[in-house]
């Protein structure tokens, strides 16, 4: 019994350092979430990072993977038997964590074993898009130049990715009402180099990692990214009742 479970305890080592080769470096200790306090608003900011992108061999080619984790939006390529990574941008989601269930519940959908991946319903120009975010600041332009409409397999048509006009400080982060925000530039470029009716978009929940593929794709790309928390370390479900509070209050979480 005793060499047995030597035997066991081996294989359980090696294949948890087999798991944890095929992951990429997280990210140290001093690059982490903070809750800080916007127009009276708490809300959660992340280290910014640089944005990359490539160009695509054929545009139709490509899907999106958005990690809500890391705070990224991802366009992949597939070329013959590889998937390669072309851009990659920084990404803003909704104040409160978890799977959106219902409308105005603060939250970002991700796919689920049921409904796998989402798809661009629709590709609208928003430049004129005004929001009332109840900060005091009025009905305010609020969503860039484009409106990538998602459909979530909900019938929900209220969920996509456009930029963040009037917000730019909040991409990344948490501070949406269930959209995906980028920058005013990345929405642009995503839009006008990759995005296309019909376009795939996996979005992963928080405690979803890289899937294998984008090892690969980043590997290949070499090109370091500043976020990669460990799945354990980021809550997968909370609430933010956006109380005021006085300005200028900056929390560690």
């Amino acid at each position: 019994m005793g060499f047995l479970r030597k035997i066991f305890i081996l294989f359980s080592v090696a294949f948890c350092l087999s798991i944890e080769a095929q992951t990429l470096p997280y990210s140290p200790d001093n690059i982490c979430e903070k809750q800080v306090v916007v127009h009276g608003l708490k809300t959660t900011r992340a280290p910014a990072d640089i944005s990359i992108s490539l160009g695509a061999e054929n545009k139709n080619n490509c899907f999106i993977v958005i990690s809500k984790k890391d705070y990224y939006l991802y366009v992949y390529e597939k070329r013959l038997d590889d998937t390669v990574l072309v851009a990659r941008y920084d990404a803003c989601f909704a104040v409160n964590r978890g799977n959106k269930t219902r409308i105005g519940d603060m939250r970002t959908p991700h796919c689920t074993p049921s409904i796998p991946s989402f798809s661009i319903s629709q590709i609208c120009n928003a430049a004129s898009w005004k929001h009332d975010f109840r900060d005091g600041r009025g009905n305010i332009l609020a969503y860039g130049p484009y409106f990538l409409r998602l459909n979530i397999g909900t019938g929900n048509r209220s969920i996509g990715i456009h930029g963040s006009t009037n917000n730019r400080e909040s991409v990344p982060g948490l501070a949406s009402e269930g959209c995906i925000r980028l920058k005013d530039e990345d929405v642009r470029d995503l839009r006008n180099r990759y995005a296309f009716v019909g376009m795939k978009v996996i979005i992963k929940a928080e405690d979803v990692d890289d899937y294998p593929y984008e090892v690969r794709a980043m590997e290949q790309l070499g090109e370091p990214r500043l976020r990669h928390f460990r799945p354990q370390t980021i809550k997968t479900s909370t609430t933010n009742t956006q109380k005021q509070l006085p300005q200028g209050v900056l929390i560690k979480q």
